[in-house]
């Protein structure tokens, strides 16, 4: 039987083999299609039109007061699903009794957001966003 420690050390080898985190996939393929909408959309709309711009949104809930878990709607077409966003590679670990999640530290920031900035900052490794702010959003949930 393995550590926490030891489990968290095994997920951050595989992920060096495998090259990118799985949840880390699905938030650039989210990005990536909000990208791909929004370049279709009129950038000018008369007096009452409504602007359709697509955004991408993270979902945090509290598992302890330091420690988060986030979650994001896949659109599947006509079923989107709320899955869980495990980003290897923006400090998600495992930790004992089951409370694995995003460890936040430090005071008079946003913890949800220190971690969804990690996440981006982590995206744009892999593909280029312009003004990330108004395209990737973050809600805390209860």
């Amino acid at each position: 039987m393995q550590t926490v420690k030891e489990l968290n050390k095994a997920r951050l080898e595989n992920l060096k083999s495998d090259g990118i985190s799985h949840g880390l996939r699905i938030l650039i393929d989210e990005i990536q299609q909000a990208q791909r909408f929004n370049a279709t959309q009129p950038q000018v709309r008369r007096t009452g039109e409504e602007y359709r711009k697509k955004l991408v949104t993270v979902y945090f809930n509290w598992q302890t007061d330091n420690r988060l878990m986030a979650h994001i709607i896949i659109n599947d077409g006509d079923n989107p699903r709320l899955a869980r966003l495990v980003v290897l590679e923006a400090g998600h670990r495992l930790y004992a009794k089951y409370q694995d999640g995003y460890q936040a530290n430090g005071g008079g920031y946003s913890k949800p957001f220190a971690i969804l900035e990690r996440m981006v900052s982590e995206v744009k490794k892999h593909i280029t966003i312009n003004d990330w702010q108004s395209l990737v959003k973050h809600e805390v949930i209860a």
